[in-house]
């Protein structure tokens, strides 16, 4: 039995998330559809991140078992064959038995696009939060450095999430701005649930002069959710790629150069 491993792009806009869910279009529910055309086999596919209805994704990761004997560099094209045009599956190869795209994972990075002009944009409709308020993203840029490090992020979770521990370890925080666009950008060893769109609602607050950049650490040690956010939209919100002990040391050693 062959151990699979995929990263797969999707534009989120008309699935309702990753996971499987019955009589809704889910991105596992179609690779997996396609992944049984091709090997003949009935497959459960593994992902990375349960990532929710309207996210997208540049590199979710994915895994899956099977007795086909098609070389894996050939596995994205024949994929693809059977996948809407919104899904590609962008690289597959094989990986050690004991491979498990969610439980072999050492982190994840996040990014949010945010349009920051008067006008909202006919293109970008699905794919960036339009805000037409003067965001002041060196505050921002501030107030998200404050997020880095090893906290309790109890206060960027969604009410009712069944996490066990609220404990994560920010590796990235950023913000950048590019012409119109406000990017941020998360690295963590985990994500609590809407944890991404809570801290991007909250630091829109500083940027618009509403908050603090001080009142980010009370926020963060406060325990209380209903402090932090709003959470913004889904589609504005991408899964960047899936880190794992050798991609993870390869982007630090990336970063530190």
């Amino acid at each position: 039995m062959r151990n699979i491993k995929i990263t797969v792009e999707y534009d989120g806009t008309t699935f309702f998330g990753w996971q499987r869910l019955t009589g809704r279009p889910t991105v596992q529910a179609a690779v997996e559809r396609a992944a049984s055309r091709v090997t003949g086999e009935r497959l459960r596919v593994v992902g990375a991140g349960r990532t929710d209805a309207g996210v997208h994704a540049l590199g979710q990761v994915a895994n899956f078992k099977t007795q086909s004997h098609l070389a894996a560099v050939r596995f994205p094209a024949a994929l693809n064959a059977y996948l809407p045009e919104t899904v590609r599956i962008v690289s597959a190869e094989d990986a050690d038995d004991r491979f498990h795209a969610r439980f072999s994972a050492t982190g994840r990075i996040y990014r949010y696009a945010i349009l920051n002009r008067a006008a909202p944009s006919a293109i970008l409709r699905n794919h960036a939060y339009h805000v037409s308020a003067t965001l002041d993203h060196d505050a921002m840029a501030a107030a998200a450095a404050k997020l880095q490090g090893t906290h309790e992020f109890t206060a960027f979770r969604s009410v009712g999430s069944g996490e066990h521990t609220t404990v994560c370890t920010v590796r990235r925080s950023q913000v950048a701005r590019s012409g119109d666009m406000v990017i941020c950008t998360f690295e963590a060893d985990r994500f609590l649930r809407h944890m991404v769109r809570l801290m991007v609602g909250m630091l829109l607050r500083v940027g618009q002069g509403k908050l603090t950049t001080e009142a980010v650490e009370a926020i963060l040690t406060s325990g209380r959710n209903q402090r932090a956010g709003p959470r913004v939209p889904a589609h504005g919100l991408y899964l960047v790629s899936v880190l794992y002990a050798e991609s993870l040391h390869a982007h630090q050693h990336l970063q530190s150069d």
